[in-house]
């Protein structure tokens, strides 16, 4: 039955149980649109999520004179990392050949390219085994790929990890430096005879603490006269690139924000102080935020309250606030920039479309879309405008977030009553809410739904200072920051005070369940595979993560209280607020016991509580008939136990 017409032809019913074109179908494949991108002497590679082939990623390319991409990866390679579980940098290319980490067996495959695609099947040239790499860069001198790797060799330990080289011709590897904990972004000198690497070690996340050294190499390819250059116990460096002349860039958070700074000589400087983000936390490997010119310029993306610029740092004017010039932008989000010659490549996020590969002319000031596509006339009229909003929070601190409110041409909903209220809480916790199109967020929206997506205490974007302010109080300050936010909007008018729903996955899971525990905000809640028992994640975790929760709560003994007091699970008499858990079967950042254990004391307590396991699924679902499944199921549990 269609929903009754209003005089204006429009159609009326009540929020949240609106019609919508924005399916969850669409929702799944939505990750079809541009994963990363690199750039290797002008030559422009893509990744691509194939939504169809359940998330495949594999790469992409445009041939000089073509007008449509290339595959380069055919099925079933998969070009996917799990170096840290969460991977990154799965891929190098040289301009000819193209190396790249498969999916299911985590070895490096070899595909020669030269300039066009061709169809030869990649061949293995790392030996099969419980190894990993990624982060790889090519030792031209050496005829060699230096890379990080990861041994799980032996199953009752943590994973090894080296900074390696691997020939490829034989597939012979040798150690190039070890004994930290972790390495990323090992980067090679123009003149050959230099490497630059970061480590860090337990129980520092590399956001809290990196450290960045430069070596040279030996007659034999091994390290010589390894130096501690910059980075320690309490400084994050990230993204070690050298310039043309042999000097040596990265980006350090010693201010309180991540800018970008030289090394040469034997002396550091800041080459562009400002309070902004030039980098984000380093979850996955291959962050590539700046490039030089030939000329010595910085082309960066800098994080400011307005959202993401590309702006140009000249070398005059090194050292000095003013020397940063806005040149693109804002964004919503900027995941890469690359510089090659006068064009600048990166890839942007859009409010009204998908993912662009965009590529400017520095010199012309034209822009140009290599893929991705325009707003489509499908969204016309269903997709809402998000506004940013901030709110303070207990301890004075502002707190931002981006509202989206309930948006269909379809319906004029005349309800004297506000909407019911989706407070999404971002993963992490150190991540942060953007505002490019998440049709995750429209499938709401466009329903009858508002959602605010919030930055609680400990995002990212806004200086170190304000990511260290959930040490020690993770389950509390990004609780508060969720219940005030919606008592924010509540009071605004924008939000039913009877209504109010939290959502989130993993760590945005933790503090949804958090938040159903231990105040009285929300009247429903949904976790995809969010944490329950912090103790027990503590001693299960990957090695990545092993001591995240320990830093998270400012308590390095497991046998502390406040394990217990923290975990949801231990205070499950608290949790009466109808809840519906998602969660994957072989998931090893979060175990499905967490999930299932949770689920099985709510039912023995008679709360409402409903649980969907999907046997394939991991950290993050891919299957498109899952994500369908699980978007479905929660929309039904919400007008089920809202009365919507």
């Amino acid at each position: 039955m269609s929903p009754p017409k209003s005089s204006t032809g429009q159609s009326s019913a009540p929020y949240g149980d609106w019609q919508s074109p924005i399916t969850a179908t669409m929702v799944a494949q939505q990750r079809s649109s541009v994963h990363d991108i690199i750039c290797t002497k002008g030559s422009l590679l893509w990744l691509k999520c194939m939504s169809e082939e359940n998330g495949r990623l594999s790469l992409h390319t445009l041939p000089k004179g073509a007008i449509k991409a290339s595959e380069l990866t055919p099925s079933p390679y998969n070009v996917r990392s799990k170096v840290h579980e969460y991977g990154g940098a799965a891929c190098l290319y040289t301009g000819i050949d193209l190396y790249f980490s498969n999916f299911s067996d985590q070895r490096l495959y070899h595909l020669a390219i030269g300039d066009v695609a061709n169809t030869l099947t990649p061949c293995a040239i790392t030996p099969e085994g419980p190894f990993r790499y990624a982060d790889a860069v090519w030792d031209a001198a050496r005829q060699r790929i230096i890379c990080v790797m990861e041994d799980h060799s032996v199953a009752s330990a943590k994973p090894i990890n080296t900074l390696v080289a691997i020939y490829p011709k034989d597939g012979y590897s040798q150690t190039l430096s070890s004994g930290a904990d972790f390495y990323a972004s090992p980067a090679i000198s123009p003149c050959g005879s230099k490497l630059s690497w970061l480590s860090w070690m337990h129980p520092h996340m590399p956001w809290d603490s990196t450290y960045l050294w430069l070596a040279e190499f030996d007659e034999t390819g091994d390290l010589a006269n390894s130096t501690h250059i910059a980075g320690g116990d309490d400084e994050s460096i990230v993204q070690p690139r050298w310039g043309s002349q042999n000097t040596l860039y990265f980006i350090s958070d010693k201010s309180n924000w991540w800018n970008i700074y030289s090394f040469e000589d034997g002396i550091t400087t800041p080459l562009c102080p400002t309070q902004a983000e030039f980098a984000k936390p380093m979850w996955a490997l291959g962050q590539h935020t700046y490039d030089i010119t030939d000329q010595g310029d910085i082309i960066a993306v800098y994080i400011n309250e307005n959202g993401c610029h590309i702006g140009h740092i000249s070398k005059q004017g090194f050292g000095k606030s003013s020397a940063l010039k806005p040149l693109l932008g804002p964004y919503p989000d900027i995941k890469k920039l690359y510089v090659y010659k006068d064009k600048l490549f990166f890839l942007a996020g859009q409010k009204l479309g998908e993912d662009l590969i965009l590529e400017h002319n520095l010199n012309t000031k034209s822009t140009l879309r290599i893929a991705g596509s325009p707003p489509s006339p499908l969204y016309a009229g269903y997709i809402s405008q998000s506004e940013s909003l901030s709110f303070e929070t207990k301890d004075g601190s502002i707190i931002n977030g981006y509202y989206y409110p309930p948006t269909n041409a379809r319906y004029s909903n005349h309800s004297p009553d506000a909407p019911p209220l989706i407070i999404k809480t971002h993963g992490g916790p150190s991540s942060s809410a953007s505002s490019s199109l998440d049709l995750s967020i429209q499938f709401w929206s466009s329903r009858g739904f508002a959602v605010f997506d919030v930055n609680y205490r400990g995002s990212t974007g806004f200086g170190r200072a304000n990511r260290m302010k959930l040490y020690g109080a993770w389950g509390i300050a990004d609780v508060e920051d969720c219940s005030y936010a919606a008592n924010f909007l509540v009071n605004a008018g924008l939000a039913h005070p009877e209504k109010l729903i939290i959502r989130g996955h993993s760590a945005g899971g933790y503090t949804t369940l958090a938040a159903l525990t231990f105040s009285d905000t929300f009247h429903a809640g949904a976790s995809y595979y969010g944490i329950s028992d912090l103790k027990a994640l503590a001693e299960e975790c990957h090695k990545f993560e092993s001591c995240y929760v320990q830093q998270l709560l400012n308590e390095a003994t497991l046998s502390a209280a406040v394990y217990q007091d923290r975990s949801p699970l231990s205070h499950l008499n608290s949790l009466r607020t109808p809840a519906i858990f998602f969660q994957g079967a072989q998931d090893k950042v979060v175990p499905p016991n967490q999930a299932q254990k949770m689920v099985s004391a709510l039912r023995e307590n008679n709360t409402i509580v409903e649980y969907f396991e999907f046997k394939e699924e991991a950290h993050g679902f891919r299957n498109n008939a899952n994500i369908e499944s699980a978007l479905n199921a929660e929309l039904l549990f919400y007008k089920k136990n809202l009365s919507l």
